[in-house]
């Protein structure tokens, strides 16, 4: 199950206007998953399938993985560790404890389902 929202700033109640006006948000994906069927590495490998690091876009679009536990942390620097070997290109993704998660405005959920394009 996924939810898109905003994470990372101090603004209490973000919006897409808030987090475009620079208010120190990132747009995220907050992804729930059952831990006994999909190990974290393989969350990881998902993530590395999906994420563009190497687009430098504007703050509140970097390339970022807010981790809970050490556990996560540890599981995530091995994980770009390993993809700096595979890669020949230097890239650039943010690691940071996760911090309070605010769901976006509904018409930012299930974006591509609705057929709305980037």
């Amino acid at each position: 199950e996924t939810l898109v929202g905003y994470t990372g700033g101090t603004r209490p109640n973000p919006t897409y206007e808030s987090i475009c006006g620079g208010d120190g948000h990132t747009e995220a994906l907050k992804v729930q998953w059952d831990p006994e069927k999909t190990s974290y590495a393989a969350m990881l490998d998902v993530f590395w399938e999906n994420v563009d690091v190497y687009s430098y876009a504007e703050p509140q679009y970097k390339s970022a993985v807010w981790y809970h536990d050490e556990e996560q942390k540890a599981a995530i620097d091995a994980s770009i560790e390993e993809q700096h070997q595979q890669r020949t290109h230097p890239f650039k993704l943010c690691v940071k404890p996760a911090v309070e998660f605010w769901p976006a405005e509904e018409y930012h959920q299930k974006f591509f389902a609705k057929g709305r394009r980037v």
